[in-house]
């Protein structure tokens, strides 16, 4: 069935600038076509969003970021982005178009490829992954469907970018088709804590290297997570175990790359590179059945990012040891029954042909050298500004730590359209190129600077208020204009400036027009019963709170809150504060002692007293005040005639 003819955006053009031409192919996220660019009369592909991804405003915005920063990447061996729009609720990418075919295609037709072929794929895939690393991106989502093979047997990494701007819009696993879909490439870290750095691309190579070498995938199961649980739990078996004569260094290509704790694995796809290379180069040039690999990229085009020291006897001279350097791979020769091997080993052809190849390995050794310094001194002594706008503080200082620069943290956010607590802004911008060590300044985001009003009518003001406070705005920003309104109660909101779904911006002033309230009275020295009548007698609540006060007699109210003059609406608190009199002193317990000592005992306490005698009693029986008492309370003591001897009265 062709589908093209039953596309609605066949034959539209998006942007006024980009004619649809035809469906060239879907997927769970986006659709893609050839379309031709008016503007620069070119053919390229449009990569079209799904609609249930464009309606979500959080996914667009990250997809736009993730656009421009994969725009900026220029490499050989990635699919180009030329341009990121919105056109009529279309989110689309244009991007370079690459008739052919994909890796997954050729691995269907072929079954599975020879070490020596898998590897010449994997290396120019690895040298646009390493490109990316280098700018402080990670793919997120490396298997074949996302490899291009061109007519003309190039390979390209495409959708650089993209697994990330779906991850951080559905959180994680939790929507159908973003990495649920690839769960057989996905890294224990990945499913375990939801990381990923350029060492889950390298665990994702790997088990496509092992998928290249024997057809099919290490881990399968029934569901996503049957196949998630095995990456966690299970070691990718060697592909030896199907494959008897494999060569045992590609099986530990394999088995380092697939470690699952990502401390043991390279550190990123140059890392990888280099040892893919070195063994690639002592590989056999031996036939296959099922017909050669078409050339993986024709003589002065294929360019990788490898490690220096691994290419060059003695390394590059100081400070190269961990470079990462461009350099030609040359093309993947095809195999031919008649191929008598001398290009891979020399001592085995004619005198000549051993001369010719040493020269020329010579000449070639030399303009590395040259190459590798040039490049040491014009770029590669200095570090690149890692992308970490809407990382997390944490993990945006991990990431300017581990490209050799130090980390600091502006003291002051700053608007941005990122969520608020995740990094707003760096300084310098991301791409910048600074020496080891040179500072790097991040501002976390306090969110955007504009949003949109609420909808406050007839809500009470003091909740509005609050939810305003909440979206960030100042209390100063807050202004209330308090007016006569006989259809609305007293305190609610009868409208705001700006209105209800308009822009507000958060350094700007809002006005809310309020019904007027009820007016609080004055109450403060009032006895609090009189004073509780009046507010509860207006639609009030009342709530007492007693204090002691040297300065207002017991019962009366010392102040109020809110104060006079506040205006509330019914039902509103109004909090009394009410004397309890002066602070009372501990009052000596003096039953049982003489009259003489309860009496000093008192007296020095503060206190007066009173002394009642039974029959000229000496003996305290009882005193008429327990616990505590104003200073100066009168104490009467009662004393009975049953006296110790020696003791006097006085």
């Amino acid at each position: 069935m062709d589908m093209t003819t039953s596309d609605p955006l066949v034959g539209a053009t998006l942007d006024q600038r980009y004619f649809v031409e035809s469906r060239i192919a879907g997927g769970g996220m986006a659709t893609v076509y050839v379309a031709h660019d008016l503007r620069l009369d070119r053919r390229l592909a449009l990569k079209v969003m799904h609609p249930s991804l464009a309606q979500d405003p959080t996914f667009v915005q990250r997809f736009i970021n993730e656009a421009h920063s994969v725009a900026k990447l220029s490499h050989p061996n990635v699919v180009q982005v030329f341009d990121q729009g919105e056109d009529r609720g279309h989110v689309f990418l244009a991007m370079e178009y690459v008739p052919g075919r994909t890796l997954r295609a050729l691995l269907k037709e072929r079954g599975r490829l020879s070490a020596r072929d898998a590897l010449q794929v994997m290396a120019p895939v690895l040298a646009a992954l390493g490109a990316a690393h280098q700018a402080g991106m990670v793919h997120r989502d490396i298997k074949p469907e996302n490899v291009l093979i061109t007519e003309d047997g190039r390979i390209k990494v495409a959708d650089f970018g993209l697994a990330r701007a779906v991850e951080q819009s559905t959180q994680g696993l939790t929507r159908t088709g973003t990495l649920m879909g690839t769960a057989a490439y996905l890294a224990p870290e990945q499913i375990e804590r939801g990381t990923a750095d350029a060492r889950t691309d390298v665990y994702a190579a790997g088990i496509m290297l092992y998928e290249l070498l024997t057809g099919s995938q290490p881990h399968t199961g029934e569901t996503p997570i049957a196949i998630a649980y095995q990456h966690v739990n299970e070691d990718v078996p060697r592909p030896s175990h199907f494959l008897p004569g494999l060569p045992p260094e590609v099986d530990a290509l394999v088995t380092k790359a697939t470690e699952r704790d990502p401390r043991y694995r390279p550190g990123n796809a140059g890392q990888f590179l280099a040892k893919v290379l070195e063994v690639l180069h002592r590989l056999p040039q031996t036939p296959e059945t099922g017909g050669p690999l078409p050339p993986v990229a024709p003589a002065a085009a294929a360019t990788a990012a490898v490690t220096a020291p691994q290419l060059i006897a003695g390394g590059a001279g100081p400070g190269t040891e961990n470079a990462t350097m461009i350099v030609e791979m040359g093309p993947g020769a095809p195999y031919d029954d008649d191929d008598d091997y001398a290009d891979d080993y020399p001592g085995d052809g004619p005198p000549g042909r051993r001369r010719g190849v040493l020269l020329g390995a010579g000449a070639a050794a030399l303009a590395l050298i040259v190459f590798v310094a040039g490049w040491w001194f014009l770029v590669g002594r200095f570090e690149e500004v890692p992308e970490v706008v809407g990382a997390e503080q944490e993990a945006a200082c991990a990431a300017v730590r581990d490209a050799g620069l130090k980390c600091l943290v502006a003291d002051e956010a700053v608007y941005s359209d990122e969520t608020a607590g995740t990094v707003g802004a760096v300084d310098p911008e991301a791409g910048e190129r600074l020496s080891p060590g040179d500072e790097v300044t991040i501002s976390l985001s306090k969110g955007p600077r504009e949003v949109e009003m609420p909808d406050f009518k007839g809500e009470d003001i003091s909740n509005a208020l609050k939810e305003m406070e909440e979206l960030g705005f100042a209390p100063e920003n807050l202004e209330q204009n308090v007016v006569d309104a006989e259809d609305v109660p007293p305190g609610q909101v009868i409208s705001t400036d700006p209105e209800p779904g308009q822009v507000a911006d958060r350094e700007s002033t809002v006005t809310f027009e309020v019904s007027r309230g009820i007016d609080v009275p004055p109450v403060a020295g009032q006895k609090v019963e009189d004073a509780e009548r009046t507010l509860t007698d207006l639609g009030l609540t009342v709530n007492i709170v007693e204090v002691e006060s040297d300065s207002v007699d017991e019962g009366l109210v010392i102040s109020q809150n809110p104060d006079t003059g506040a205006t509330l609406s019914a039902g509103s608190v109004v909090e009394l504060t009410v004397s309890t009199g002066p602070p009372g002193v501990e009052i000596p317990d003096v039953v049982g002692m003489s009259v003489r000592d309860a009496k000093e005992e008192l007296e020095d306490a503060g206190f007066k007293v009173k002394v009642e005698r039974i029959l000229g009693g000496r003996i305290v029986a009882e005193q008429s005040h327990t616990g505590k008492a104003p200073e100066g309370t009168e104490i009467t003591i009662t004393a009975t005639p049953f006296a110790f001897e020696g003791e006097d009265d006085d």
